[in-house]
């Protein structure tokens, strides 16, 4: 946003320099972007008068006129098509240097003399075009420097301003920042005392209607009649606006242009004329059309608010005007509009049809509600004094109850000191609160109770006030000190998941980092049916409008798009936040891994794909547990007969499996593995201990056993652990065989060959001890499982 520091200081003026100016409402929190002076450096430019003009007598295309500087009568040759006697112009004199270093010499053209030059706006500095000389006010003192005249000696401060500063979007709203900087107060009464312009007699003969009260509070419009919009803006009117970055059109919408710079309030104007019936606020018909000012002719959605009157839309609410009501210089009759639009509603409206204006751009970010009434009173006041007429009694539409409410908060003072790291007086305290326009409930001892002002949609709890307090104090001055937090703090929170991505690291993964959201087509292809789906309001595209319930999402598009970059063999994880809803506690961090490709365990090996196995050692790696389980279940991401179910301490913590053959298919993927759990559910529940290691022998033993095709290997252990045998160290699988052949057997069994370790840590076991403890795992898997030993 261009603000013009001339303007700025009509409302807020402290006695420092324009680069002071910026620094502050940098510190403050406004960030600027540049500052500029609205012309090049020139010099030895005056006001002159064409006193004569007539043709040059060997040039059909050049006058010869004399010009009138103060001091003397010039002599100019000059071949513009709008020069004219009578005419206040911009005079180069002989020795001036113009922009570029161009200097203006005394000269002959075709045999007469000419002392100087007629400028034009792209003479000196001011356009890069121009099709004439520059003419100037008539009020323009004769002989006076340009410079001074058209205060080309202005700056302009270019903004940045954060989204939740919308109030600052106007030259009002900066002012009040600097007023804040400087204890200063704005004259209210000075610029908006509108009753001895504004007298209306008269009830209007059009009414209007909110069909939609909760997106449109506040809707106001007035009647004028009888204007004349032939009128050229004025010259005061036109700078502001073209060295504020705004083009010129004719003086109505000039003035509603003005306003929006001035208040942050967006306004339009109707030709009254080409309205049918009264004019009404509602959300559109589906695919109803309008052919907005830009010429863009577009369809409607049900969720758009519009302005339509009894036959057809007329503008896209808070975004745009349509072409078919606009006005133009023909127009004598005009209604304006200002209202108050649901800033929630308002975002993300534009971007689907393409639109980014300076109206949306204010709504979306919230407008004060209290300001339609200003606004528009302000651009009643200057359509009468520009462009004549009557005006009509205000109709206004409002909900009182769909408005906005501010709440009031209450802070200690010593949660200030707390936060801030020093004490800050409490008359200080007082006084910046108070010069932001915030008022004060209560004052007490202990606590202070604030409302921020209607425009301040930013305030809303303790901690945006204390930030207010620190960027007024001034950031760069707060002192450094040591900070305390009143939170308790879980110890190796954030340590454990920097051990799980190292380890992940040492086993040749890389991290990722993906989107928070995703496409709706993503969601439904690779989601989890019971999930929630929450959607954005203002998404940056289709594309990126839902939030993810599982980070496998992304490393699938991750994958996807390294495939397609020749990048076949990957190992990837990334951690991260997913939305089962929009509460806390619907908001789960977790971490997600994927292999595909090809995998070399060690240089012996050939490469080889890489499997479900590989990706579940993986995942024990990272699991600081010895209660682990793999359960075999169903999902709609995995293969059928390659997923299952990942249990911490009996307690289903995340899921490993392939991806289906639907998703591969749609995704153009090759086999691939992934793996996902809850970060919380790896912390270890106790703190995990360590022992020395044993300095006796250990041994092994091997036992084969058909078991019943439906029980698993997990369940085994399981039993056998049960048995709490203090020696026995290691249970391993080295053996599934499914063959009949072999061995006298019913059908659905398979054979199972498990090899167990034995070690004491206080002597070598013998023979007859390591005996005893296989023959009491084989009585219980004999007894539970019905279990034949080959």
């Amino acid at each position: 946003m261009k603000v013009l520091t001339s303007w700025l200081r009509e409302f807020a003026n402290p006695k420092i320099s324009d680069d002071e100016l910026a620094e502050t409402l940098t510190m403050t929190g406004l960030e600027v972007d540049g500052i500029n002076t609205i012309a090049p450096k020139f010099n030895g430019v005056v006001v002159g008068e064409i006193v004569s003009c007539e043709k040059h007598p060997d040039a059909d295309k050049l006058n010869l006129t004399q010009v009138n500087i103060g001091s003397e009568v010039l002599q100019i040759i000059c071949g513009a098509k709008n020069v004219r006697s009578g005419l206040k112009v911009a005079v180069a004199t002989n020795g001036a240097i113009l922009p570029g270093d161009f200097k203006i010499k005394k000269a002959k053209l075709r045999g007469i003399e000419s002392n100087g030059m007629i400028c034009s706006e792209s003479e000196i500095g001011l356009a890069d075009k121009s099709s004439g000389i520059m003419e100037l006010d008539n009020n323009a003192k004769i002989g006076e420097d340009i410079r001074k005249v058209l205060n080309l000696d202005d700056t302009t401060i270019e903004l940045d301003i954060t989204p939740n500063r919308g109030d600052c979007f106007s030259i009002l709203g900066v002012a009040r920042e600097v007023c804040a900087s400087y204890d200063l107060t704005i004259d209210y009464s000075k610029h908006y005392d509108f009753d001895s312009v504004i007298k209306t007699s008269q009830k209007a003969s059009i009414s209007a209607s909110v069909t939609s009260k909760k997106h449109c509070p506040k809707y106001l419009i007035r009647e004028i009649k009888g204007i004349d919009n032939t009128k050229k803006t004025p010259n005061w009117l036109a700078d502001i606006l073209t060295r504020s970055g705004q083009s010129l059109h004719n003086p109505v919408v000039d003035i509603t242009n003005f306003v929006l710079l001035e208040l942050g309030q967006p306004l339009h104007a109707f030709d009254s004329d080409k309205i049918v019936g009264n004019l009404s606020v509602r959300l559109a018909k589906n695919a109803e059309k309008i052919k907005l000012l830009n010429e863009q002719e577009v369809k409607l959605s049900d969720k758009t608010l519009i302005i339509a009157d009894d036959k057809t839309p007329l503008a896209i609410a808070g975004i745009m005007g349509g072409i078919a009501s606009s006005t133009l210089e023909s127009t004598t009759n005009i209604i304006l509009e200002a209202a108050f639009f649901d800033n929630i509603l308002m975002a993300g409206v534009a971007r689907p049809y393409g639109l980014h204006t300076e109206s949306s751009l204010r709504f979306e970010r919230g407008v004060d509600y209290n300001l339609p009434e200003i606004a528009i009173n302000r651009a009643t006041e200057l359509v009468l004094e520009i462009c004549g007429g009557n005006a009509y009694d205000l109709v206004s539409e409002i909900s009182e109850m769909d408005l906005p409410k501010r709440n009031e908060i209450t802070i200690k003072y010593s949660k200030i000191t707390k936060i801030l790291g020093f004490e800050m007086s409490k008359d200080w305290i007082l006084e910046k609160f108070q010069s932001l326009n915030f008022a004060i409930i209560e004052n007490n001892i202990d606590t202070i109770t604030i409302k921020a002002p209607s425009y301040r949609f930013d305030i809303n709890i303790e901690a945006d006030l204390i930030e207010e307090l620190a960027r007024l104090y001034g950031y760069d001055k707060l002192p450094t000190a040591s900070l305390s937090l009143d939170a308790s703090l879980k110890i190796n929170d954030n340590s454990n998941k920097y051990d799980l991505k190292n380890i992940l690291i040492a086993r040749n993964y890389n991290e990722v980092i993906t989107y928070s959201f995703i496409s709706p087509q993503m969601f439904e292809l690779t989601e989890i049916a019971e999930h929630s789906r929450v959607e954005l309001l203002n998404p940056i595209s289709k594309e990126h409008s839902i939030m993810r319930t599982s980070i496998i999402t992304g490393l699938l598009k991750t994958a996807v798009d390294n495939i397609n970059r020749k990048q076949s063999d990957l190992r990837i994880f990334e951690t991260g936040l997913c939305f089962n809803g929009i509460a806390s506690d619907e908001q789960v961090e977790k971490i997600a891994g994927l292999i595909t490709g090809k995998i070399v365990d060690n240089w012996l090996e050939t490469d080889r794909e890489c499997d479900f196995f590989d990706l579940k050692a993986d995942v024990l790696s990272i699991i600081k547990s010895d209660s682990v389980e793999f359960i075999a279940c169903e999902n709609n991401l995995l293969q059928r007969g390659q997923a299952a179910n990942i249990l911490i301490d009996g307690e289903v913590c995340g899921i490993i499996g392939a991806i289906s053959p639907q998703i591969k298919k749609q995704l153009s993927l090759p086999k691939s593995f992934v793996f996902e759990m809850d970060l919380a559910r790896l912390n270890p529940k106790n703190t995990i201990k360590y022992k020395q290691f044993s300095i006796y022998q250990s041994s092994g033993r091997d036992i084969a056993m058909l078991f019943d095709k439906d029980i698993t290997f997990t369940e085994i252990v399981k039993s056998i652990k049960s048995l709490q045998q203090k020696n026995l160290i290691s249970i391993k699988l080295t053996d599934v065989w499914n063959g009949q052949e072999s061995f006298e057997s019913v059908d659905n069994k398979h054979s199972l060959t498990l090899s167990f370790e034995f070690q004491a840590d206080d002597k070598t076991l013998t023979d007859e001890e390591i005996e005893n403890s296989v023959t009491q795992i084989l009585k219980l898997l004999i007894k539970k499982y019905k279990a034949e030993q080959r």
